[in-house]
């Protein structure tokens, strides 16, 4: 049986019939918090290789889209290809329910694009210049990365520490150095 962990109780316990994250399975949360710093970082390198006339063009907002969703659709196709080893025993239930864990562990990069899209999306119509758009997507996005690890701890039921919150900013530097050299290897 697969191990699972749980925090202290909290008032509300689930949210709009979802199921409890606390409830979920630790190999599940791995997967979710992989594919949130997955997502995370190949958007920013595709928020710092725009330009503001991408921005202005409204090319931008389809890249940082683009990216997101073709980076999930590849991630949740190589996790079904993967998970087909050794699964001949498996009942179709069992399949279909693997199949929608994969899905829903992989949101957190389709996810990673809407906020610097939207970004994108309000300078190209003109209520805010391109480089602050920019300025503010690629910031939003060194921060979320930058969070990573105060939610382990939190997820781990661990109170946050300096500690894990320096993990987190010695992370986002590392993903900020990825972002940078993917964008001047490949464009």
């Amino acid at each position: 049986m697969p191990r699972t962990r749980r925090l202290p109780d909290r008032a509300g316990g689930r949210r709009g019939g979802r199921p409890d994250r606390r409830d979920l399975p630790i190999e599940q949360m791995r997967d979710r918090m992989s594919s949130y710093v997955y997502g995370n970082i190949t958007v920013l390198a595709a928020a710092i290789a725009v330009d503001p006339a991408a921005i202005h063009h409204g090319s931008a907002v389809w890249a940082v889209l683009g990216t997101a969703v073709l980076t999930y659709l590849a991630h949740v196709l190589s996790h079904l290809v993967a998970h087909g080893l050794g699964d001949d025993d498996a009942s179709d239930d069992v399949r279909r329910e693997s199949v929608a864990t994969i899905v829903r562990n992989a949101n957190p990069i389709a996810t990673s694009g809407l906020i610097p899209a939207v970004l994108y999306a309000v300078a190209w119509i003109g209520w805010l210049p391109a480089s602050w758009a920019q300025t503010a997507a690629l910031v939003i996005l060194v921060v979320r990365i930058g969070m990573v690890g105060v939610f382990m701890q939190r997820f781990s039921g661990k109170r946050p520490t300096f500690l894990g919150l320096w993990g987190g900013i010695v992370l986002a530097a590392v993903a900020f150095v990825i972002g940078v050299v993917k964008v001047v290897l490949t464009h």
